[in-house]
Order: structure tokens, then sequence, then C-alpha cells
């Protein structure tokens, strides 16, 4: 009974520490990472090599070349619960530090060495007919409030060095930002979250990137949530800028089987979230 007992507090203190980024689940991720993976991390945690991944020679970009830049934490970055390769080979590829891979999981550029809906959505651009060809630029990091990704924040510099450098070839013409559970952890007030949201699509444009936003309402993590909360208030208030696109509210979306720990995405989830993005792109895209 002791041990069970302790096992349950071990849990719940995981679900509390995961969305904050906060010991000792810091230190179990980053050690789960070395255990399971020789792909080597950057100082962000970010994945820069990773055992079997395919290169190939990076397609210049035409009319039919979606690139999608894919930024905010756990959930748009790898650590979902299946893996997945592209069905259409050289047609969906990844981009990281000025190098193309046929797109497969775990994808460069973003944190874990788990799954990610990321390929799962450009395939289904693809077959679809929005795009001929899908470059994906994964860049999600676990764990981070807004407040990071904003302007001045270490991430949004982050985030700009690795447009400067997909700028040599790439023009990007879809982001999707996917974020939320930490903030809601941290109790950030809506209009903080707003604020920084703006910031960040400020950095962008001034960087280049004026390309449609697709967000979400994403702020389910553990089992102690109230839907109503002052992040997805926020969240559904962003597409008031006609730039931004809510493709999917997460938090309604995704039934207990969509998630493999109350938290993070499981298979099912992982394509309910790949399709949804799926319809809104190619929505605005068709859109007169």
């Amino acid at each position: 009974m002791v041990l069970a007992g302790v096992g349950v507090a071990f849990y719940l203190f995981g679900l509390y520490s995961y969305p904050r980024a906060l010991w000792p689940s810091n230190v179990l991720r980053g050690l789960g990472d070395s255990i399971r993976s020789a792909g080597m991390r950057d100082d962000f945690g970010r994945l820069v090599t990773y055992p079997g991944k395919i290169e190939r020679p990076c397609p210049a970009q035409a009319e039919g070349t979606g690139v999608i830049l894919a930024i905010g934490q756990s959930n748009v970055a790898n650590h979902a619960a299946r893996r997945v390769t592209t069905r259409h080979g050289d047609r969906v590829l990844s981009y990281f530090n000025g190098k193309c891979h046929i797109s497969a999981s775990p994808l460069l550029g973003a944190t874990s060495d788990a799954g990610e809906y990321l390929t799962m959505l450009a395939d289904r651009l693809v077959d679809d007919g929005v795009y001929g060809t899908v470059i994906i630029v994964s860049s999600g990091i676990g764990g981070t409030p807004i407040a990071r990704w904003q302007r001045n924040g270490d991430l949004n510099a982050m985030l700009m060095a690795t447009l400067r450098d997909l700028s040599i070839r790439y023009r990007v013409t879809d982001v999707i930002w996917h974020q939320g559970e930490s903030d809601v952890a941290n109790a950030t007030t809506s209009e903080a979250y707003t604020a920084a949201f703006a910031s960040l699509v400020a950095s962008l444009t001034e960087n280049g990137v004026n390309a449609p936003i697709y967000t979400s309402v994403s702020t389910r993590c553990g089992i102690s949530w109230n839907a109503d909360n002052p992040i997805a208030r926020a969240q559904r208030s962003l597409a008031r800028d006609k730039r931004v696109h809510v493709a999917a509210d997460t938090d309604a979306l995704l039934a207990p089987e969509d998630r493999d720990d109350t938290c993070h995405l499981s298979e099912s989830g992982q394509r309910k979230v790949a399709t949804a993005y799926a319809r809104a792109i190619r929505n605005v895209r068709n859109a007169p």
C-alpha cells in the first residue's frame, strides 16, 4: 500500500511538473532521451542528428511547394506516441540546418525522439492536391511558455536564426503555432498571452514571414483542468487578426484515448490533429 501511494504521488507530481518544465520532469525527459536515442542535441534540446535519416537534395521551391514552419511546445514536436514515415518519399521532406531528409519521426529541429503529426499533415496535403511537395521545418520545444517565444525571448532568437538559414532556399507558406499548456500551468493571463503572441507574429513579419498562421486551442495537460481558462479564451480570440486561423480546438477535439498520457498525442490524436490542420490549410488556400 505504501509503495502504491508513493507511485500515485509521483504520477500526480509528474502531471504537475511536466507542462511547467520543472524538476524532476525536465531531468527525466533528458535522461530518457539520452537512453533511447543515439541522436545529438543542441542547447535547446533539439535533435540535430539522428540515426537512419535519409538525406535528399533540397528541391527548389516551385508554385506547388509548401513550406510549413511548426513552432510551439511538445504537442507540435516529437513527443507523440507513434513514429511515422511519409508515404510520399521525396515529395515530403524535413529541413534542418541546410539539409533535407525524407520526413520521418523524430524530426530534426524539435525536442524528444518519439512521434509527431507533421508528417501525417504533410502527407494529407499531398494526397488532397494542396501541394505537390511539402517541406517541414519542425522547431517545437517541449514545456515552453509563450514568453520564451516573444520578442527578446531565447526561443525567439533561436527561431530568427532558423529563419535566416531557411530563407536562403525557401519562403514559408504556412505557420503552425501549437502551444498553451505551459501557460495554463503558469497562470498566464489572457492579456499577457495575447500580447506575447502579437510580439511573436511581429517578429516573424519583420523577418520576412507573411504566411497564414494556423493556431489551436491547446491548453489541456493532465487531469486537473478547466476548459474555460484564460489561455483558451486568449487562443480563441487570436483569429481577430485575419492572418490567423484557429485550425482546431484540441481541448474539445481529443477524447481521452487520443492522448497517450493525459497530455501528449496518441496515434489517433496525431491523426485527428493532422486532419484538422490540413483542412484549415486547404480551406484558406482555396478561399476566393
